[in-house]
């Protein structure tokens, strides 16, 4: 059994996989890109109408950047899988990139809708707040994701042992199964909107989901599962306290970025700063608590006081 699932998974993760969809991404971006822009053209010359829901995303040409940041999202949502059995850690590490990338791309949502015709533009009012909030935010959240990245590359190295194998090994079952099921569910959502654009042209419905809680709203949720399975996982594998406790604040801080999506303004904002600042700090003590663990269990590591 364990032979199937890592022919799969080498199968579908490999570096020139990777690199595929890595060119692939890219083409389709600027595709994308182009022809977003000639959606945003017709609209302003009103060559085609199209509903009000979507004057946010067709009303200005920087909002045409929206396009290509989504399909970047996608491909670093495959990196987050792709890295997963190696380290749970970099697989975080991606998430906390994913949300830098959705707020990148809901900054330049938030610039479309800005009036720079008004001469008493004020950033503070009610309706261009949330651009302060989103910038700020931004560079709260690069900062944080050096200071993991700084992290990892400074932690302490251990040998991979049988149990830590079988560690791997179950978390390569879990890719096995979380890629065709993130396929369905972006498919599903994009196609679920699109027929709420043909519901609102019809009178049936009268909004639109906000296309930045399409697929990633669900997307955290599964991943908080993940993230349970793994901490899960790692009682049967390890019995290193400082892993375990670092595994739950792992959980912790995808619950708090998950929840940050059903918030808006100022609670999106805290929320998702407060949760990515949760586990660099888990990731920081963790690390203190490595020093001093000198084996691979805490059996091993307490036997020379």
């Amino acid at each position: 059994m364990q032979n199937v699932i890592d022919n799969i998974f080498n199968a579908l993760f490999n570096e020139k996989n990777k690199l595929r969809i890595e060119i692939a991404t890219l083409y389709v971006a600027s595709i994308g890109f182009i022809v977003h822009l000639i959606l945003v053209f017709l609209n302003i010359y009103e060559i085609v109408s199209f509903p009000d829901q979507l004057d946010g995303l067709l009303s200005n040409p920087i909002s045409a950047i929206y396009t290509p940041f989504s399909f970047i999202l996608f491909y670093e949502v495959f990196l987050l899988i792709y890295y997963l059995p190696n380290s749970f850690s970099i697989a975080i590490a991606k998430q906390y990139e994913i949300v830098s990338l959705i707020l990148i791309r809901r900054i330049f949502k938030d610039i479309s809708y800005l009036d720079f015709s008004n001469e008493n533009f004020d950033v503070f009012e009610a309706e261009n707040i949330s651009l302060l909030y989103d910038s700020v935010g931004f560079i709260l959240i690069f900062f944080l994701i050096f200071l993991f990245r700084y992290l990892l590359v400074k932690k302490r190295q251990h040998t991979i042992t049988q149990n830590i194998q079988g560690f791997i090994n179950f978390k390569k079952l879990i890719c096995v199964l979380l890629f065709p099921a993130l396929i369905i569910m972006s498919v599903y959502s994009f196609g679920n909107w699109v027929i709420e654009i043909d519901q609102l042209n019809a009178g049936l419905i009268s909004e639109i989901t906000d296309f930045n809680k399409i697929f990633y709203h669900d997307f955290f949720a599964v991943l908080i599962i993940v993230d349970v399975l793994i901490l899960i996982a790692s009682f049967r594998y390890t019995d290193r306290y400082s892993l375990l406790i670092r595994n739950t604040g792992f959980v912790i801080t995808t619950v708090l970025i998950r929840v940050s999506f059903s918030s808006n303004g100022l609670g999106n904002f805290v929320l998702l700063v407060s949760g990515i600042a949760f586990g660099v700090l888990i990731l920081y003590i963790y690390s203190l608590y490595d020093k001093i663990d000198k084996g691979e269990s805490t059996k091993e590591s307490y036997a020379y006081l």
